[in-house]
């Protein structure tokens, strides 16, 4: 179809958010929500430093990871490396990070001492904050029983609530730098950027938000899409005037789940000769979905080395100029990603949870 002479309209660009990526994780739990004041912390770190939300929290506030436990927890240890690793990122925004479990002070210690972790981990052994906030799993017995529901609360300088992370598949954790993306509409951090060859009148680059993660992490793989002078592609919602939408597609296979792909708002542009008002990208435009390395019976054994998983999809588009547009596109799309071997290595047997 041929696009006819449009008027340019100024492209705000609103990267829509994935909020904990649905297909990855099973439920909510539930628990303080954004808007509520959080209960005032008063625990000890692991060098026995008395910390509350003032010492803890940077400029803009604190972002407090609730998480099973540093001892037993191979996803959470995991986690906690990944967090260490984007506090920089965070302290640079003007918010501190920290974490919260039921482990002891000498758990924590030794956990830090030994993954080199210089945030504040926090020992709440009797499960007073976890409990204040509402996240207990009640269902954990054993060694287990007075764990969290892992997740992230984004806490400002004056305690109130102002983001919530949770997911209750437990081996899903979403990555901090995935977490900082979703804050801050940018990854923290370099990561490598491919540009396809393969997509004429549009150049697309491709990359992601960690390139280096434990076993379940959820990880945010990106597109972007930047047509060339006078041209642009159509944006969802232009399929109802028979238009080619672009599309972003992660291929499905046993070895990672992933989620819908998030677009961004589009920018409304008239075709005068059609009198049609159609969705179109006619600027930088960034797609993106969540993916997770699945951690079952099957796949765990892989975990105790490290490894590669290759994440393919697709791109389709059909680029349009003022004058004529041209014939539909089928690109194909690959992201790597390196899966660090889970962390199952305990404290030492005295201080173990029993």
């Amino acid at each position: 179809m041929t696009s006819k002479p449009a008027i340019r309209h100024p492209l705000l660009i609103v990267i829509a958010i994935l909020i904990c990526s649905a297909p990855l994780l099973a439920q909510q739990p539930g628990g303080l929500q954004v808007g509520a004041k959080a209960p005032a912390i008063a625990l000890r770190d692991q060098h026995g430093k008395q910390q509350d939300l003032s010492s803890l929290s940077g400029p803009n506030g604190l972002l407090l990871l609730f998480f099973r436990s540093a001892d037993w927890c191979p996803f959470c240890k995991g986690q906690l490396v990944d967090l260490e690793g984007a506090q920089k990122a965070f302290a640079s925004r003007g918010i501190n990070v920290a974490g919260v479990s039921y482990d002891s002070q000498a758990i924590l210690s030794d956990f830090a001492r030994r993954r080199s972790i210089s945030y504040p981990l926090l020992s709440d052994t009797s499960s007073s904050l976890i409990d204040a906030f509402g996240i207990r799993n009640s269902t954990a017995t054993g060694i287990e029983a007075g764990i969290p529901f892992p997740g992230y609360y984004l806490i400002d300088r004056q305690g109130v609530i102002r983001q919530r992370f949770f997911e209750t598949a437990y081996v899903n954790r979403l990555t901090a730098n995935n977490l900082y993306a979703y804050l801050f509409g940018e990854s923290p951090l370099p990561t490598p950027i491919k540009q396809l060859d393969s997509t004429p009148h549009i150049t697309v680059t491709t990359t992601q938000s960690d390139s280096s993660v434990a076993p379940g992490a959820v990880v945010r793989l990106v597109a972007t899409v930047t047509p060339g002078p006078d041209t642009h592609v159509y944006a969802p919602g232009a399929e109802k005037q028979q238009y080619h939408v672009i599309s972003l597609t992660i291929n499905p296979s046993d070895l990672y789940s992933s989620t819908p792909t998030s677009y961004p708002q589009s920018e409304l542009t008239h075709f005068s000769e059609l009198n049609e008002t159609v969705p179109v990208y006619s600027h930088a435009t960034v797609l993106f979905a969540s993916v997770a390395a699945v951690v079952n019976g099957k796949t765990i054994p892989n975990f105790s080395h490290e490894s590669h998983l290759a994440i393919k999809g697709q791109l389709e588009y059909q680029a349009c100029t003022s004058k004529v547009c041209f014939a539909p596109v089928k690109a194909p799309l690959e992201w790597t990603l390196n899966l660090r071997p889970l962390d199952r290595e305990r404290v030492p047997e005295p201080i173990q949870h029993r």
